[in-house]
């Protein structure tokens, strides 16, 4: 008995390893791989750096697109063309006209077009385009409906979302007043965005066209990820960890607030949205270390019980935990 079980946990540790190599599906990878949006001869005119010419009202490649996507999701939701297309360019344009130093010529670079289009499924969706085999840069998808709202109440509607509605709210400040404008929600939804682009041009990751995507060997995650949606941080310091689901509104936050946000500074993660999964984690760490290194920009959060502040924290992409991840978005910006 005690050698077959023995031989048993050999045999069951050996294909758990074998499977933590081979990495998990990718439910993606085909959607990724078939669409005509990631191929570069759809591409014309990138020379130019006049953003104008890379925004797009949705099309019937980028709706088949998202109707792929969605499909995999389990939404119902297919996007439909922007009626005021040209109000909501001439939004976009400031948001990307008031990007500046280096990540400006990263954006010309890899940031190839930008789609508008409403019901949507979310706030956007990315898509990568390759060229001889190799991604070289992205788009972006943008639901103009979800982001109708200015920098702070965009944020914090963001993160509400995860939970129930009570008696404690989240307050979110990423722009001084002056600055609180729909444009600057748009720049930090862009970033975020343009992270996935990222994790993929710079081989951060496992590419999104491989059909098992292994998270164990690459150096950025290797801290906090065993696999894009499993933690190391789950089964004890950060339990609450896999139930967190934005846009669910399914946690209590007055049962649960305790639970959460305190435990995010024995962790990794720079903020809550970063901890949902191993793509998030970049992409939010790249647009948080933009943000607040960079550009110095505010980054609070602050609960509120009954409009009564209980407690407090800011960004935390500058904790000494992160350190290696802030190289590693170093070298990207200033290669």
């Amino acid at each position: 008995m005690c050698r077959l079980f023995v031989v048993f946990l050999l045999v069951f540790e050996t294909f758990y390893s074998c499977k933590e190599e081979l990495g998990d599906p990718n439910p993606y990878a085909e959607v990724l791989s078939s669409t005509p949006l990631s191929k570069i001869e759809n591409y014309v005119g990138l020379g130019s750096e006049d953003w104008s010419l890379r925004i797009y009202n949705l099309d019937k490649q980028a709706l088949d697109y998202v109707n792929e996507l969605n499909r995999v999701d389990g939404f119902t939701e297919s996007p439909s063309p922007v009626k005021n297309f040209e109000t909501f360019k001439s939004t976009l344009l400031d948001a990307l006209n008031s990007q500046t130093g280096p990540v400006v010529s990263l954006l010309q670079k890899k940031l190839l077009r930008i789609y508008v289009c409403e019901n949507l499924g979310g706030s956007a969706v990315t898509g990568l385009i390759r060229k001889e085999g190799k991604s070289i840069g992205g788009f972006v998808i943008l639901d103009v409906n979800t982001l109708n709202r200015n920098a702070n109440d965009w944020i914090s509607y963001k993160e509400n979302s995860t939970f129930q509605k009570g008696n404690i709210k989240i307050r979110i400040r990423i722009e001084e007043e002056k600055q609180n404008t729909k444009a600057n929600a748009l720049s930090y939804i862009l970033l975020h965005e343009f992270g996935h682009i990222l994790s993929e041009t710079e081989n951060i990751g496992p590419s999104f066209f491989l059909a098992k995507r292994s998270f164990k060997n690459s150096e950025f995650y290797k801290a906090a990820w065993k696999s894009e949606k499993v933690s190391y941080f789950d089964d004890s310091t950060f339990i609450l960890r896999p139930q967190i689901r934005f846009y669910s509104e399914s946690l209590s936050l007055d049962e649960n607030w305790e639970k959460i946000y305190p435990i995010l500074s024995k962790t990794p993660f720079p903020t809550l949205y970063s901890a949902t999964n191993a793509d998030d984690f970049f992409a939010d760490s790249f647009v948080s270390y933009v943000h607040v290194v960079l550009n110095k920009k505010p980054w609070e959060l602050e609960i509120l019980k009954n409009n009564k502040s209980i407690f407090r924290m800011e960004n935390e992409i500058q904790k000494d935990s992160l350190l290696e991840q802030r190289k590693i978005i170093e070298k990207i910006i200033f290669p």
